[in-house]
């Protein structure tokens, strides 16, 4: 076992103390000469026409500068007009609950605000189409003109699927659909001794990010350049969207990833065009920060999801076949992981016969994004529920009918793409181990309320992308770690080890930058749990350049071989004999200063990623439910996750128990709820229940790993799993607990009620 003297070690976050003294920079902190400051005028419909606007009273308004609507932004292709990221203000018709539709520019927050209520816009309401299912029907009302084109650029930094989808060849609220079949489902349901049939419905709900959505623009009309400060996940691919969109050189374009405040997967890209785009009109710096409520409102929640799924298992517990009809609601534009959920749904199990349909499908909703391992939750909940009900219809441990049926390296998902080495039967193991699965029906309360203990697995695939660094010597001998990807997870702490264990110094001599988008090498999002997979591969060949350069020049001028060089404590020396060396600070001085004999030392790494390296989980949750008010208790919450290789273990399992925080806040509370005319009843933290640190559970970790193929050290991505199973494993120890089963996430009191008879 090789043994490393900085990665594999914990290292607590090299941006916390800026976090936690307020000396981050965010989007929000900016503040430059002559800012206006935008507020966004929101239809109070879910559909509607656009008969007119006046905005003369709210430009009457001292301190107004200018007021935008859709007849005053660029002209785009009609076709790229079906993707969010092209209707920058509603023109002719709104099509959810909170849709910009006017732009309030003014020198403060408080006049903008006051300005909105003095325009006028004259409305048409139009039918609202808000139950996915009945949107499917043939002789439903169109929630608005059937889609053309779309854009799934930003899906595919999240996760790398190459699955063609289908989209309907007559006018259809369903913007795209996929399906995969293996064998004979039939015959499957034949063979099968236990056939479980269900629907399981899941909530829209929001990703929960602290810091709304935030972005400054200014234009230089002189120049001809655009300078953006944004809280993004991806500001390269933000440059390259504006750079599309508006057709402007990239050159012209510079993107500052600020700090983030959250993003888990719905901080890529909503209002920088708009900024930048009403920078340029009224020729001065301005500035966008949504509200909490406007973040509930017009933000990219995750999308809710309703599945139909038919299973079939043996009395030996191998299963037998698969059927499901999975339905996204994508909201008012396309934007849902509807092939992922399809893949995932029949891609945790071997199952020999499988049909998949799985459809998305666009209702008058604000339009969805990603969460962590977008649409991976809700056909988890589906799928993970029922190899429970199976195996206890069947008398098995559900544990070990997961183990006789789980994937390994080498099978096929329902895209017949063969899994690569993969760590899900031993995060099973792991738990099998664990004291708290041990401890089913061992214990009674005795205070009249019921424990049950349920389990959950959940995977997903990751994301592809290339990825480059720079690792430089400074001119004192410390080293300079440059990326282009946004931190938002403690990666720059990783990388930073990376560098250190390749370069053979101290931690402390080594620090970690992220430049802009004109200053740094280019990296891709950082989401789909492949920033580390990615770029820390980029990181480690940069660090692996920077350290042949050095034992080139220390081989010279220590007349011996490169190859008989090693780096050491700080200094590069010579294998065997110490006292031939040269410290990093000499190496600086003969290649940074003035004369020096040699070039300085910038090491390169570029890549890029072909093989995903799927990561997987397995959670155990304890349960108390109280029978007569329905109301669940966490007790206990284990998570196992394979990481590949923990490059900082305290930082996987920050993530891990970040995660596993969100699922359960999915099974037990999250939903965004609307009423019969597509209003958003809960668009505040008062209303919108996410868990506090009074709700969670202590959350005990244990990190397997199963080296990846080409991560660095074999490490894989980590950010996603562990949201994955929450409402799955929840809803098991629910049943486990009462007898009863809540086919419906999140699981609240109610719901638990309904399903014990009593409401």
């Amino acid at each position: 076992m090789t043994t490393y003297s900085s990665v594999g070690k914990p290292i607590t976050r090299i941006d916390g103390s800026n976090k936690v003294t307020g000396d981050s920079l965010y989007a929000g902190d900016v503040q430059l000469p002559g800012m206006l400051h935008c507020k966004l005028l929101r239809s109070p419909h879910a559909h509607a026409r656009i008969v007119s606007i006046d905005t003369s009273n709210a430009l009457a308004l001292e301190g107004i500068e200018r007021v935008i609507t859709a007849a005053d932004l660029p002209t785009f292709n009609p076709k790229r007009m079906s993707n969010r990221a092209y209707n920058l203000l509603a023109a002719d018709e709104v099509l959810f609950y909170g849709q910009p539709v006017a732009a309030v520019l003014a020198v403060d927050v408080s006049t903008a605000e006051e300005a909105l209520d003095l325009i006028n816009v004259v409305y048409d309401e139009l039918p609202a189409v808000l139950d996915s299912l009945a949107a499917m029907e043939e002789d439903s009302p169109l929630a608005r003109a059937p889609v053309t084109e779309i854009d799934r650029s930003e899906s595919k930094g999240h996760v790398s699927v190459d699955v063609k989808e289908e989209q309907s060849d007559k006018p259809s609220n369903i913007a795209s659909q996929a399906k995969f079949s293996r064998g004979d489902v039939d015959q499957g349901f034949d063979e099968a001794d236990c056939v479980v049939e269900r629907t399981w419905r899941s909530a829209m709900m929001h990703q929960g990010y602290i810091e709304p959505h935030s972005t400054v623009a200014d234009f230089n009309a002189a120049s001809g350049e655009l300078t953006i400060w944004t809280a993004t996940q991806g500001q390269f691919f933000v440059r390259d969207q504006i750079s599309n969109m508006l057709r402007m050189p990239e050159t012209k374009i510079r993107v500052i990833g600020t700090e983030l405040g959250g993003g888990f997967g719905g901080k890529i890209f909503l209002t920088q065009t708009l900024a930048a785009v009403l920078a340029k009109l009224a020729g001065r710096p301005v500035k966008i920060i949504f509200t909490r409520k406007d973040d509930l409102q017009g933000a990219t929640p995750s999308a809710g999801c309703v599945v139909d799924l038919k299973t079939g298992m043996k009395k030996d517990g191998a299963i037998t076949a698969i059927k499901a009809k999975i339905v996204y609601d994508a909201g008012a534009f396309p934007g849902a992981s509807a092939v992922v959920g399809a893949i995932l749904l029949g891609g945790y199990y071997r199952f020999p016969n499988l049909e998949i349909e799985t459809y998305e499908v666009l209702t008058n909703k604000v339009s969805v994004g990603a969460i962590r391992a977008p649409g991976a939750h809700n056909v988890t909940f589906a799928i993970e529920s029922h190899m429970d009900m199976m195996a206890r219809e069947l008398g098995l441990d559900p544990l070990e009918a997961r183990m006789q049926n789980a994937v390994s390296e080498g099978d096929k998902m329902p895209s017949d793409v063969p899994y690569t080495r993969i760590g899900m039967k031993e995060c099973l193991e792991a738990v099998r181990d664990s004291d708290l699965w041990k401890s089913r029906g061992k214990k009674q309360n005795g205070n009249g309320k019921a424990r049950g203990i349920g389990m959950a697995v959940g995977g997903w695939l990751g994301g592809l992308q290339p990825a480059s660094a720079h690792v430089e010597l400074n001119g004192d001998g410390t080293i300079k770690v440059v990326v282009g990807a946004n931190d938002i997870s403690g990666t720059n702490t990783s990388f930073m080890q990376i560098a250190a264990e390749e370069l053979g110094v101290p931690l402390e001599m080594v620090s970690v930058g992220t430049g802009d988008t004109k200053t740094a090498p280019f990296a891709g999002m950082s989401a789909g749990s492949k920033t580390l997979f990615t770029v820390g591969r980029a990181v480690k060949e940069a660090a692996e350049d920077a350290r042949q350069q050095l034992f080139n020049i220390a081989a010279e001028r220590l007349e011996a071989n490169p190859d008989d060089m090693e780096s050491v404590d700080g200094e590069i020396r010579v294998k065997g004999s110490p006292d031939k060396s040269i410290p990093f600070r000499r190496l600086a001085g003969i290649t940074t200063g003035f004369g020096a004999l040699y070039p300085p030392i910038i090491g390169r790494g570029a890549i890029t990623a072909r093989k995903q390296a799927p990561g997987f989980t397995a959670q155990v949750a304890e349960v108390e439910v109280d029978e007569e008010t329905g109301q669940v208790t966490l007790l206990n919450w284990g998570i196992v996750q394979d990481a590949g290789f923990a490059i900082n273990p305290l930082s996987v399992a920050g993530q891990m128990q970040g995660g596993a925080t969100q699922g359960i806040g999915i099974g037990l509370w999250e939903e965004m709820i609307f009423d019969d005319k597509g209003h958003l009843m809960n668009d505040g933290l008062l209303d919108y229940r996410m868990p506090t640190a009074l709700d969670v559970p202590n959350i005990e970790t244990q990190i397997v790993e199963v080296p990846s193929e080409e991560g660095p050290y074999g490490a894989r991505g980590v950010g996603e799993p562990s949201i994955i199973p929450g409402a799955a494993a929840i809803s098991n120890a629910i049943e486990d607990a009462i007898g009863v089963r809540v086919t419906e996430a999140p699981a609240t009191p109610e719901r638990i009620l309904r399903a014990l008879g009593k409401i």
